[in-house]
């Protein structure tokens, strides 16, 4: 949509405010989910986030376990270098991985080319997303604030990293992430609708 949608390239600063206006529009709508949510029958979140219907899979995620709904948004997916290194990931830098044997010619080529290039894009997306959340809160952009989920994000994918690399462990800590979630009480926005 629209509203979502940022430069490819250009200022970065000018793309940052771009990603960080669709954030927004996004954190604003899932707080204000509980006054909408019991009038949807179903609920639609295409509909509700004014998405393309190909996008909810990879943006939105909902979960209903008894009376409690649970909606994350993956607003990374905004971000143009975060998307780059994405496609890049699923392109070029599995296939390179998976040819790569012990001392042969694509392991040499996965070293020396495709394993910076993944790195470069990474650190693009996290320079982006990191402007994005400064922007964020420097603004005081309360919505934002109240449903992102940088930190359960953290916590629930931290056992995945090995304990034996502490520069592992402090880069993940350090990640920016435009991730929100919001756990919701279905009974009591019945009651309050």
């Amino acid at each position: 949509m629209p509203a979502y949608r940022a430069p490819e390239r250009g200022d970065p600063q000018v793309v940052a405010r771009r990603i960080a206006e669709g954030v927004s529009i996004l954190a604003d709508r899932l707080h204000r989910l509980p006054y909408a949510y019991p009038h949807w029958h179903p609920f639609d979140p295409a509909a509700y986030f004014d998405l393309y219907p190909e996008q909810v899979p990879a943006l939105v995620r909902i979960d209903r376990l008894g009376a409690t709904l649970d909606v994350t948004l993956y607003a990374d997916l905004l971000s143009p270098a975060f998307r780059r290194a994405e496609r890049f990931w699923a392109t070029a830098f599995c296939p390179a991985c998976f040819a790569a044997g012990q001392d042969d010619a694509f392991e040499q080529h996965f070293q020396q080319r495709t394993l910076p290039a993944m790195q470069r894009r990474l650190q693009e997306a996290r320079e982006e997303i990191a402007r994005v959340w400064e922007w964020l809160y420097q603004r005081g952009d309360i919505a934002f604030l109240a449903v992102s989920a940088a930190l359960d994000e953290r916590i629930t994918h931290a056992h995945r990293l090995p304990e034996d690399d502490p520069s592992l462990i402090d880069l993940y800590y350090n990640l920016p992430t435009l991730t929100l979630s919001r756990s919701y009480d279905i009974l009591e926005m019945i009651r309050t609708s």
